[in-house]
């Protein structure tokens, strides 16, 4: 039987048009009529040996390293919706409806958290018996920047049908859009938060989220449920610090406890795609006949319950000692001294002749905070924290907006360079 063909929507822009055209895609590649390449690069003519089952094929998100693209199945895709559904029924979410719900789609369709947001409105109409798939209709425009009057848009009529519909309203946020809902203070903002209560879920990951704005999310009965997972697992795999049902976790080589992260599930990908077709040997294991992803992920397990520290490869090397940057901007993030004053944080390292790399941050701020004491006042912080003298950036620059990659992570390569041209216009 000749493979389906292969579905290549325009390039996604943001506006409703381009939503619903990517929206059809995807229900077309879940009901098996098609494939789905969402790849960095236009689609081989035929895939390697091992491929021959890929529904869908997305970018990877990471910021190192050269092209290529993760491929899919569609039994992964379904083994992810079908555990979220499992664990949304168990646990109370969605217990009427077998944990299918009414999706409202903020990220974009081209990563795998908005192509799985869209993929579950279909399962629900499926599993359901439903005529359309559970989405807003008309689908919304996404364009312009994301803040609390641009959500009460866009949740007032989805909760609006959701609720016509008899099903529990779910969506999916990364964590700057919820930081920007829970800690404004503008009439939008309340509003904002009091539509984001109604939803039934509120799925949030694609970078780590401080411990403050979850904190507040859930003081303000906020149903956020933390996520970890990836492109290479089809999404999240790990809900609220537990992996869903059949993922199994494992540290590799644990010293102290910390090791890298290993995932063994249903859900993982076939492999990974370079720009000329052929499989790319990365990533993937196979050990006592399981077969599993190792990720780049420092992580410990406390009574299997996942705790990421980090990236392997984020880790930077200062005088011979070695720094984990999430540390540094946890630290930043927790100091009571500025709370209130430093919004976010991103630390790198910057060449140096003396110590091979230096430590740097780049922050933003709160209004009324001026710029340029802000070096002084991140330093002094943390000075006064358990922070060793090694781990303190020796410059902070602030910035309108921390980069970060298409689906909300950090993006530590952009804020270096921002770092490394302070320095040479300094």
């Amino acid at each position: 039987m000749p493979a389906a063909a292969w579905l290549t929507p325009p390039t996604y822009d943001a506006s409703a048009t381009s939503l619903t055209a990517h929206a059809e895609a995807i229900g077309a590649m879940m009901a098996g009529r098609a494939r789905l390449w969402l790849g960095p690069f236009a689609p081989p003519s035929a895939l390697p040996t091992g491929f021959e089952d890929t529904a869908l094929v997305v970018p990877t998100s990471g910021s190192t390293g050269g092209a290529k693209a993760v491929a899919l199945t569609r039994e992964a895709l379904l083994a992810s919706q079908h555990a979220t559904a499992a664990l949304f029924a168990g646990d109370g979410t969605a217990p009427d409806t077998a944990g299918q719900g009414f999706w409202l789609p903020l990220l974009p369709p081209t990563h795998i958290a908005g192509v799985q947001v869209i993929a579950r409105a279909h399962g629900t109409a499926q599993q359901l018996g439903l005529a359309a798939p559970a989405l807003p209709d008309p689908l919304p425009d996404l364009r312009g920047h994301f803040d609390s009057a641009a959500f009460v848009a866009l949740a007032q009529p989805a909760l609006e049908q959701a609720a016509a519909a008899g099903l529990p309203a779910f969506t999916s946020l990364v964590p700057t859009q919820l930081t920007r809902i829970v800690t404004g203070a503008t009439g939008d903002d309340v509003r904002a938060r009091a539509l984001l209560q109604r939803f039934a879920a509120v799925l949030v990951g694609g970078a780590a989220i401080t411990p403050d704005v979850l904190a507040r999310a859930r003081n303000q009965r906020i149903a956020v449920r933390t996520t970890y997972g990836s492109s290479e697992t089809a999404g999240g795999c790990v809900y609220d610090r537990r992996p869903l049902t059949g993922v199994h976790l494992e540290i590799d080589e644990p010293v102290d406890g910390e090791g890298r992260l290993q995932i063994a599930s249903p859900t993982l990908a076939t492999g990974y795609l370079g720009p000329d077709g052929t499989a790319i040997e990365d990533g993937f294991v196979e050990r006592d006949n399981t077969r599993l992803l190792v990720t780049s992920d420092l992580a410990r397990l406390d009574e299997g319950l996942l705790t990421v520290i980090g990236r392997a490869d984020d880790v930077i090397v200062t005088g011979g000692r070695k720094v984990l940057p999430q540390d540094v901007e946890r630290a930043i993030d927790r100091s009571l001294m500025l709370r209130g004053l430093v919004l976010g944080s991103i630390v790198v390292g910057v060449e140096d002749p003396e110590w091979g790399q230096r430590l740097e941050a780049v922050v933003t701020i709160s209004e009324g905070v001026d710029p340029a004491e802000a070096s002084a006042l991140v330093r002094s912080a943390l000075r006064t924290s358990e922070v060793p003298a090694h781990q303190i950036p020796r410059r902070v620059y602030v910035v309108e907006e921390l980069p970060l990659l298409g689906i909300g992570k950090p993006d530590r390569a952009a804020a270096a360079r921002l770092a490394a041209a302070r320095i040479s216009n300094a």
